[in-house]
C-alpha cells in the first residue's frame, strides 16, 4: 500500500511515515519536492535504525500533490490554519478511490486554555468539522477522522512502547476497515469506530480537552483508553 503523509514535518507526520514504514511504501509530502526528499532521507535513517532488516517499505519524498497523485491513502498532517486553503490544491488528484485521513484539529487558545472552533465554510455558513471539511471541499465519502488523540512526541519516537485506544469516524465501511487495520499495525493502538463523519466534531474535540488537562494537572502527554 502506498501512503501519503501531507505536510509530514511535525511529530505526528514523523512518527506516521517512520512506523508504517515497515510494512508500506510511504511518501512524505511537503510544498517543495526538495523538502519533502530531504525529510524522507531523515526519516529514513530513523527507520533504518530501528527496524533494521525487518523494514519491508520504503521512504520517500515528493511535492504534496504528486505524493497524494500516487497514493492509495492520504493523511493530513496539515496545520489547521491551513487546511481550508491547501485542500483545493488536491481537488485534481482525488478520486473515490482514495482514502484521507484527517488528524486535523481547529482550536484557538483562549488566555490559558484550549477551545475548539469548527470551521465555518459556505454560503450561509455552515459549521463544519475538519474531517467534514475535508469531504465537502474535496466531494469524497472516504475520509475518516482520526488520531486525534494519540501523544504526537510519543508516536515519533519508535522506541516508546504505546498503549492508548484511537477513535475514528467515516462514512465508507472500506476505508474505516482500512484504516482500523492501518492503525493496529502500530504496536498496541486499538481502534474504535465511534460513528458516521458527522459525530468527527466529537473527536476533534477532544483534542483541546487532553491539552487543558494537561495544562492544569501538569499531566504530560495526556491521552486515552476506554475501559
Amino acid at each position: 500500500m502506498k501512503i501519503a503523509i501531507l505536510g509530514g514535518t511535525g511529530d505526528l507526520g514523523r512518527g506516521l511515515v517512520t512506523r508504517w514504514a515497515k510494512f508500506h511504501d510511504v511518501i512524505v509530502g511537503s510544498r517543495s519536492e526538495e523538502k519533502g526528499k530531504a525529510l524522507a532521507d531523515e526519516y529514513r535513517q530513523i527507520a533504518e535504525k530501528h527496524f533494521g532488516s525487518e523494514l519491508k517499505g520504503s521512504i520517500q519524498g515528493a511535492e504534496n500533490t504528486q505524493a497524494a497523485k500516487v497514493s492509495d491513502v492520504i493523511v493530513l498532517t496539515i496545520p489547521q490554519e491551513y487546511l481550508l486553503g491547501f485542500l483545493p490544491t488536491l481537488k485534481p488528484v482525488i478520486d473515490q478511490n482514495k482514502i484521507l485521513i484527517s488528524p486535523v484539529v481547529p482550536m484557538q487558545k483562549v488566555n490559558k486554555h484550549f477551545v475548539y472552533t469548527p470551521y465555518s465554510i459556505g454560503e450561509p455558513p455552515r459549521s463544519l468539522s475538519a474531517g467534514e471539511a475535508v469531504s465537502t471541499i474535496l466531494r469524497t465519502n472516504r475520509v475518516v477522522s482520526a488520531f486525534h488523540t494519540v501523544p504526537a512526541r510519543k508516536l515519533a519516537q519508535l522506541e516508546l512502547t504505546l498503549d492508548y485506544d484511537i477513535p475514528l469516524a467515516g462514512d465508507d465501511k472500506d476505508a474505516i476497515q482500512v484504516v482500523s487495520d492501518l492503525i493496529r499495525q502500530i504496536p498496541n493502538l486499538k481502534p474504535l469506530y465511534a460513528g458516521p463523519l458527522s459525530v468527527s466534531n466529537l473527536l476533534e474535540s477532544i483534542t483541546p480537552f487532553l491539552l487543558n488537562l494537561s495544562i492544569y494537572n501538569k499531566i504530560k502527554d495526556p491521552s486515552i483508553k476506554v475501559c
